[in-house]
């Protein structure tokens, strides 16, 4: 006993250098996200992870067109990019998206309308389904609805599809900033708008013919093209401004992930936020109206087209153009200059 009592302060000291090291070495791993590469000497140490990783090549190219200088040394492998570095790897999304085959467009365009199909029957099927509570709690329904819903964007962002709400911010930037055309910008909305149309249909075609949208999930869907039919122009237009506005931010924060978690957590937020508070989002809309003049809406394909998708098409294509494009042009590229 009388061993082990002299031994305690030479323990206590051996544990304590320990955990001292251990802070030092720990704290050493860290710098700033989204500053690129750094070198060894610098004398900042906030928050990010140090690595000897290469950069990936939307990174490198981000890095290219901001004039970020690349010195030797560690490579900056934080979870998130710093925004002039996330507006410029949308930059060239942009303008990969917009100069890809038609037939290619086409076809990421269809899935990523398919995926909107599935989001949108995952949510009527639950939401349409809770009963007495969607009287009692209406805020409660159209949580439920909301939460369920953004799955269709981290499909569409995470398996390379393409959305017309999302390209009309990216390729309008790749433009501003001199990496497209204008007959790029045309090519890519018309055909990413005709797939995403023809997936959304398709699925609201397989999702009736399958017996889906039957119970909860045929009355909401009716009461949906209803109330969505009904709109004024001017108020169609502006909600559609405001639910792109969002939808392009959910865009934004994806890239700015560099990890799936980052990614859903950024996806989430703005999505479900739109769709709880009644916004209009014009390819959400290509499947929610077919599927509810499906389910017996008396409502007409040309009440659909007229009264609905095209002022949220314009409304969608305002917000990514100026609200996005153009803003954060402003802030990190071109239009700032």
């Amino acid at each position: 006993m009388v061993a082990c009592r002299r031994s305690s302060p030479a323990l206590v000291a051996l544990v304590s250098g320990a955990a001292v090291s251990t802070v030092l070495i720990g704290y050493e791993a860290f710098v700033p996200p989204g500053n690129g590469l750094r070198s060894s000497s610098s004398s900042s140490k906030p928050w990010g992870l140090r690595g000897h990783q290469p950069l990936d090549e939307r990174s490198a190219m981000a890095r290219a067109a901001t004039g970020v200088q690349m010195p030797t040394g560690t490579v900056d492998v934080s979870m998130v990019r710093a925004p002039s570095e996330t507006y410029y790897a949308l930059v060239e999304k942009g303008a990969a998206n917009s100069q890809k085959p038609v037939m290619k467009i086409f076809h990421q365009s269809f899935i990523a309308g398919c995926y909107v199909g599935f989001a949108g029957l995952l949510s009527l099927s639950i939401s349409g389904n809770i009963g007495d509570m969607a009287l009692s709690s209406p805020g409660l329904q159209k949580m439920i609805f909301a939460a369920l819903f953004p799955v269709n964007l981290l499909l569409i962002l995470n398996s390379g599809g393409q959305l017309f709400t999302g390209n009309s911010a990216t390729v309008p930037m790749a433009v501003i900033e001199g990496k497209a055309t204008m007959s790029d910008l045309y090519k890519n909305w018309i055909v990413s708008l005709l797939g995403n149309i023809a997936g959304c249909v398709a699925f609201a075609f397989a999702a009736k013919y399958a017996g889906l949208l039957g119970g909860g999930a045929q009355k909401l869907a009716t009461y949906m093209a209803l109330m969505k039919t009904s709109l004024p122009f001017g108020q169609a237009f502006v909600r559609a401004i405001m639910c792109n506005w969002m939808v392009c931010m959910a865009v934004f924060l994806s890239e700015a992930a560099r990890d799936l978690g980052g990614k859903m957590v950024g996806i989430w937020f703005p999505i479900s936020a739109f769709v709880a508070m009644s916004m209009e989002h014009s390819v959400a809309n290509m499947f929610l109206l077919p599927a509810g003049i499906l389910a017996g809406a008396p409502v007409t394909v040309s009440q659909m087209i007229v009264k609905n998708w095209i002022p949220v098409i314009l409304g969608n294509a305002f917000a990514g153009v100026v609200c996005v494009a153009m803003s954060y042009s402003y802030a990190f590229g071109a239009l700032g200059k």
